[in-house]
């Protein structure tokens, strides 16, 4: 995925991942979310994360519902950022902080389909 910069896998096991990337300014996750201010929207967040369950999970994603989401600060281009994803049962849960530690982004989970 080009709209990804420096993806680096900091923890990995069965069911979770950490990893730390960020998102260019020249991404199209941007455009018109707002100029001279960009702000990378929620459904862009929800892409990323179903895009490394895909790759880290081996899950190709159809969500049957999404659960429990906060989008609690915004993101901005080019923030490095950490995101924690863990796989129990039928749900993924998510958080976005920053390497720091002391802003979570956003935070949530994501239901599977019974069929998979």
């Amino acid at each position: 995925m080009n709209k990804i910069n420096k993806e680096k896998i900091i923890k990995q096991t069965e069911t979770a991942v950490v990893l730390e990337f960020s998102i260019p300014g020249s991404s199209d996750y941007f455009n018109g979310h707002f100029p001279g201010f960009p702000v990378l929207p929620a459904v862009a967040q929800i892409f990323i994360i179903t895009h490394f369950v895909s790759r880290y999970f081996g899950i190709c994603i159809e969500l049957s519902k999404i659960k429990r989401t906060k989008f609690i600060n915004i993101i901005q281009p080019d923030i490095p950022l950490v995101l924690y994803l863990e796989k129990i049962e039928k749900n993924i849960s998510f958080k976005i902080i920053s390497t720091d530690e002391k802003t979570v982004f956003s935070a949530g989970t994501l239901v599977l389909p019974e069929e998979l």
